[in-house]
């Protein structure tokens, strides 16, 4: 199998064509590089210092060979190969100070930035491109070409824009091709946030969908129109395979009415960080790559993801097996209550470090479970109650019940 090119982490949004339309003033014609007209704003020569405030715009930005020209990040900005950088402080309000000490001419953000403030850091002299999220592929050759043309000229900007993002597309299609032909589409899903009743995905022709494409995974909740489906929804669509958002796989596992999900049975729910199917730069690549080596048995990657993505949520596997008679109860020491209360921990019942002492604070926990699983609230481990405990039936702490609940004796 093909192995593909190492690839760098970064970050950030797409381009809106409402906000940075992209002109090359007779530059690409007489292959001169400036100036070049960016939506309202024109570049005379190539910005010396520049700040970057969005993860997907620093990936862009690294993608094309022009990180040399950052001087500085902000908060948010998680890209380790920027790290060295100084921070400007928050996206929403960077610090005037600091971008006036490091002598920054450009600043580049996202939607993230406060309107107000950005004609302040205008009105001090400061250059301030604001770049909105793109939903095609026109809108990312814009994305590029913008970012691109400001920081290396409006000719061979334009040339280093095409080049990557040509690049990138043959890596991604080098991917398709090793899964064959269209008769190894699977059908999947992303899920951002899970409630009891809904929950918010992605939708219509949109970036995230393009991934899955990419991968060889139908998108079957593409057709949603708002980017928020009922639980029923998604049970009637029943994918193959879901990828989520951080902390989603465990919602979706301790959710009693989504017992019947094949993806959960058949391990294939996978978390894949919501910034990374945001970034529109070499980390593309990465994403690709990882749906479809858990969406398809046969393909074999030879990547090194991110720590941040896991493996499918499993079925729970009990570490004893309870017995009738036998139950536990406030100031009792034994091995399998170190057990138990880690399992209450996992599940969002109780915080702390386990042991093998059943304290209040454990009967606490034991009764708050117990309220949630409509169970006899006592707060004793007995032994209905470890039998659901130590289950893959239990549901989690959805934070909808109270957690302040006590136990009298």
């Amino acid at each position: 199998m093909k192995k593909l090119f190492a690839v760098l982490l970064s970050a950030g949004l797409l381009l809106s064509a409402s906000a940075c339309d992209f002109i090359i003033n007779d530059a690409d014609e007489n292959r001169f590089d400036y100036p070049v007209t960016v939506g309202n704003m024109v570049f005379n020569n190539a910005p010396s210092k520049v700040a970057v405030l969005s993860d997907n715009i620093a990936d862009i930005i690294i993608a094309c060979g022009y990180e040399g020209k950052l001087c500085a990040i902000s908060d948010s900005c998680t890209n380790e190969a920027l790290s060295v950088l100084p921070s400007v402080g928050t996206a929403d309000e960077p610090s005037k100070k600091k971008i006036s000490e490091l002598g920054i001419d450009l600043v580049i953000g996202d939607e993230s930035i406060d309107p107000d403030y950005k004609d302040e850091l205008m009105a001090a002299g400061t250059d301030v491109l604001i770049i909105k999220p793109a939903t095609n592929e026109n809108e990312l050759k814009k994305l590029y070409n913008s970012i691109a043309s400001i920081l290396g000229g409006g000719y061979n900007g334009k040339m280093k824009a095409m080049s990557t993002l040509e690049s990138i597309q043959n890596q991604v299609d080098d991917i398709k091709m090793q899964l064959g032909d269209e008769s190894v589409m699977t059908t999947g899903c992303y899920i951002y946030e899970l409630s009891d009743d809904q929950c918010s995905v992605a939708y219509g022709n949109c970036y995230v969908s393009s991934l899955l494409d990419s991968a060889r995974v139908t998108n079957v909740l593409a057709e949603d129109d708002n980017g928020f489906v009922g639980i029923d929804m998604l049970l009637k669509s029943n994918p193959d395979v879901i990828f989520c958002d951080t902390g989603i796989a465990d919602k979706i596992a301790g959710n009693e009415d989504l017992r019947s999900l094949k993806a959960l049975d058949s391990g294939k729910i996978f978390t894949l960080p919501k910034k990374y199917v945001q970034l529109q730069g070499k980390t593309r690549i990465i994403t690709v790559d990882y749906i479809a080596d858990k969406a398809h048995d046969s393909y074999q990657s030879t990547q090194k993801w991110p720590e941040e993505f896991q493996d499918a949520a499993e079925k729970y596997v009990p570490p004893f097996t309870p017995k009738e008679g036998i139950y536990y109860t406030v100031g009792e020491t034994y091995k399998n209550i170190k057990d138990v209360e880690e399992r209450l921990i996992s599940l969002g019942y109780m915080e702390g470090t386990a042991d093998e002492t059943f304290t209040e604070d454990t009967a606490n926990a034991v009764k708050y479970f117990q309220s949630m699983n409509n169970l006899e609230v006592t707060g004793i481990a007995d032994y209905k109650t470890l039998s659901v405990l130590l289950s893959d039936k239990a549901l989690a702490n959805n934070g909808s019940g109270n957690d302040e609940v006590t136990v009298e004796y």
